[in-house]
């Protein structure tokens, strides 16, 4: 055994330490990252207006606190401008929606009684023992449905409406959190960088760079996607002739970029709905459009990521599938930043390149 231990001693403390580092981001992100998210979310945000800090710093001679102030405002300025233009067309396009309400009930309500009427026409057609034992089922299943929905509905709403202080306290944590980071951006890299070997000063500089850029990466290749979903979707949506395509179209590309979620969420029941009311040609293009999405996220995601974070796809692909099936939603992030950081890693020597 110690033979093989002295042969192999390179080898072995190299797997040990990829198995450290493995473990430690899984304990990390499983049981400490929730408590320290709103620290997180405010370094990236520093580091985001860094540039217009440093240029209002700079350029203008405004003291580094009073950049970082206006430099929050005008980040929330421009967040809050795009998501007031969103809110007011969807309000727009909800006014719309709601005086065509009362004939778009009349309309489900006529569907589901004409379902019904088909279904029971059907039924009475059976032998009796058919008919008692179906009625039962069909009875079972509605009441088993009913009393799992009701729970779910109310426990969402209370979870709903529960998750809004947290959120607030969130966001007020955060931004107090990012003008301090921002102010004293200078002081806090130095004071880290006296508690730190001057060999490892560099080190971790590169580290900081490169997942800032794999973040970075990843945020831009979701925008890209979401813009080229949301176009399929309306360019598909106003073949079919649907009102509200563009809005439509813009909702399904934010939803599609949820894993959660994703595209079939609105298509699915969507073209179940006009298969159901007889609208074939509607429900089989809802279907189309379905597939021309998923195909084109399948397709593209690991490549568009891949080429944001330098990544070869294909591992991109497993980071994303291997972090949501450990971390869930948000293992779609960390999985790809996972590898970033072990690519990083290699980039400084800790961990060997491959050959």
């Amino acid at each position: 055994m110690t033979d093989f231990y002295q042969k192999h001693k390179q080898v072995i403390h190299r797997l040990l330490i990829i198995g450290i580092i493995i473990l430690g981001v899984y304990l990390f992100f499983r049981y400490i990252f929730s408590y320290v998210a709103p620290f997180v979310v405010a370094w990236i945000l520093s580091s985001l207006i860094e540039p217009m800090v440093r240029w209002f710093h700079k350029k203008l001679k405004l003291s580094r606190e009073f950049s970082s102030i206006l430099s929050i405002i005008i980040m929330l300025i421009f967040i809050g401008t795009i998501c007031t233009g969103i809110i007011m067309k969807i309000g727009e396009q909800a006014q719309e929606f709601a005086k065509e309400l009362p004939s778009y009930y009349a309309n489900f309500t006529q569907t589901l009684e004409n379902l019904r009427w088909k279904t029971e026409s059907l039924m009475f057609g059976l032998p009796i023992n058919i008919q008692t034992f179906l009625m039962d089922h069909i009875n079972q299943v509605i009441k088993h449905f009913s009393n799992m929905l009701a729970p779910g509905v109310g426990k969402g709403s209370i979870s709903f409406v529960a998750a809004l202080p947290n959120a607030l306290f969130f966001t007020i944590v955060t931004l107090i959190a990012t003008f301090f980071m921002s102010k004293d951006k200078e002081k806090m890299r130095a004071f880290i960088e006296r508690q730190m070997p001057k060999s490892w000063v560099i080190k971790m500089d590169i580290i900081r760079r490169d997942l800032l850029g794999a973040l970075l990466g990843y945020i831009r290749t979701q925008l890209i996607l979401m813009i080229f979903t949301s176009t399929i979707c309306m360019i598909g949506l106003s073949i079919l002739r649907f009102e509200y395509s563009l809005l439509i179209g813009i909702l399904i590309g934010i939803v599609d970029a949820f894993p959660v979620f994703g595209s079939g969420t609105i298509l699915i029941p969507w073209a179940v709905y006009h298969g159901i009311t007889g609208n074939l040609y509607e429900a089989v293009g809802l279907l189309i459009i379905y597939g021309v999405v998923v195909l084109f996220r399948q397709t593209f995601e690991p490549k568009v990521l891949g080429s944001q974070i330098g990544v070869y796809p294909l591992f991109t692909l497993m980071a994303m599938y291997i972090g949501i099936k450990l971390f869930g939603f948000l293992g779609i992030i960390i999985g790809p930043v996972f590898v970033i950081f072990l690519k990083t890693l290699q980039k400084i020597g800790i961990l060997p390149k491959w050959k």
